[in-house]
């Protein structure tokens, strides 16, 4: 009884990718962290006030701390679907090494014309396993 106890506390310790902190020295090690095998795609929506989609032109992620550019690369067909559904990705799983357990302030701008329609503030959140929205939101309206 006493070993499937065990065992059922160490599966559930390797399987939490919720508590990922500094302060909880399991979690901050990522190496004892099971994690799924989804891939996860952070994007934002850009339409209209009356909810068209805006296509745009292009765009660009920042983050805004180190001011590096870190736009995903996008095949011509990948940016036409974008265009097409309106969503841009803006970070992903791809980003997790060496940023386990942080947070990244991006900015997205969306260009038309080579006029910048879009400067939107996103904070990014990246646990062991995943990325995901910290702050800031993925549904930008433009007047």
């Amino acid at each position: 009884m006493k070993k499937v106890l065990f065992l059922g506390l160490l599966i559930l310790v390797l399987t939490d990718c919720n508590h990922n902190d500094a302060n909880n020295p399991i979690a901050a090690d990522c190496t004892v962290v099971a994690c799924t095998n989804e891939f996860v795609t952070l994007t934002v929506l850009v339409k209209d006030k009356d909810g068209v989609l805006i296509p745009l032109d292009r765009f660009e992620v920042v983050d805004s701390k180190t001011a590096e550019d870190i736009t995903p690369e996008l095949s011509s067909e990948e940016f036409q679907t974008a265009r097409q559904i309106g969503r841009y990705p803006i970070y992903s799983d791809a980003f997790l090494m060496g940023n386990q357990n942080t947070q990244k302030n991006l900015v997205f701008r969306g260009f038309i014309n080579e006029e910048r329609l879009v400067n939107a503030e996103i904070v990014v959140a990246i646990d062991c396993c995943h990325v995901s929205i910290a702050s800031g939101d993925t549904t930008i309206v433009i007047n």
